[in-house]
């Protein structure tokens, strides 16, 4: 999640607690969407698998029903803290085993972003099939960005291999400026091997993707990705509410004008024949406007609480409570009418 002790500004407070992957872009949109948009519109894969811990899970499952993700292919670790997580290579261990997986496999962290607008994941997955061996994507850093707050790979520049990888070495440690990212492809053939390195690692932080792909993987594909931290995540931002937009549809705006009534009713023995007439300056109006949301609007529900002197029948004032829905738990906004049908049969 977003580090939000760092925000002094208070304007990301009320992110505190969201997934990284879950937080808001232009327009609504979320990181998640991004990945979710470019791998559903290709077609490129069998199936896709989402995996997170328990403290997060609902989040996660409000994406899935709100974008028509499968909710049974999201894979709960069943953590709720950074002391009891499994490790990044154990997460995909459980979802290898727990759907069992037995094909080739891509790894793409949700919170990542790629910073070209032109990038194709097709061109990505012709080029692992193309190849021996795996791939990762990696990228240069930037002026200014610190080596140690990055894996940071050492790669052969005839055989394209990763010779070192450094987990956020320390100043002086690499002349290396390529940082490692989760974008993986993997063949069916490695993913045994990951049993294997996860008998021999202990402690969680240690069954890191870094330190399994060592000895096994070779990078030869370089594209401009970025990692999310905070200022990051305000860059990204920025990034995206420069580009071009798409144009929203023209607001629809309709009137229906009152109506009196001469002769007849519905309900009488006209049999629901009526003379009547319309008045132009007597109206409801109804505005149609695109939203990436389905939105609720509902009155809150409001508690008068009397507050009394010591003396008994004497009345001081009142205070008035609001009863808020849960964002979460309880959410006004969806991204469909299915989004909205799902919850509201599951939940009530």
């Amino acid at each position: 999640i977003v580090c939000i002790t760092n925000d002094d500004t208070g304007l990301y407070r009320h992110l505190a607690g969201v997934p990284k992957a879950m937080l808001p872009g232009i327009g609504g949109k979320k990181i998640l969407d991004f990945w979710w948009e470019t791998v559903n519109l290709r077609q490129l894969f069998t199936e896709v698998y989402l995996v997170t811990n328990a403290d997060k899970y609902k989040h996660y499952e409000r994406w899935a029903t709100a974008n028509d993700f499968p909710v049974e292919n999201i894979v709960n670790n069943g953590s709720t803290t950074l002391q009891d997580q499994l490790g990044a290579v154990a997460d995909l261990v459980l979802a290898i085993r727990s759907r069992r997986l037995q094909d080739d496999i891509m790894v793409i962290a949700g919170d990542m972003l790629c910073a070209d607008q032109n990038f194709d994941i097709g061109q990505v997955v012709r080029f692992f099939r193309s190849k021996p061996g795996e791939l990762i994507i990696f990228y240069e850093l930037e002026d200014g960005e610190e080596s140690s707050s990055r894996g940071i790979v050492e790669v052969c520049p005839e055989t394209h291999r990763i010779t070192r990888f450094l987990e956020k070495p320390q100043e002086g440690e690499t002349v290396s400026r390529l940082a490692s990212v989760v974008f993986y492809c993997i063949q069916k053939d490695t993913l045994s091997y990951m049993s294997q390195f996860l008998e021999l690692q202990q402690e969680a932080p240690q069954k890191t993707f870094g330190q399994f792909w060592v000895c096994l993987f070779r990078p030869p594909f370089s594209l401009s990705f970025v990692l999310l931290g905070l200022s990051d995540y305000t860059k990204w931002l920025t990034h995206y509410s420069a580009k071009k937009q798409d144009c929203l549809a023209v607001a629809i705006t309709c009137r229906s004008y009152a109506r009196v009534g001469l002769m007849g009713n519905p309900s009488d023995g006209f049999n629901g024949k009526t003379i009547a007439m319309t008045i132009s300056n007597f109206w409801a109006e109804v505005t149609l406007l695109e939203s990436q949301t389905l939105v609720s609007r509902r009155w809150n529900c409001w508690l008068m609480m009397n507050v009394c002197c010591a003396q008994p029948k004497v009345l001081c004032g009142s205070v008035l409570q609001a009863l808020v829905p849960h964002p979460l738990n309880d959410p006004t906004e969806f991204g469909s009418l299915q989004d909205l049908f799902c919850i509201s049969r599951k939940e009530g």
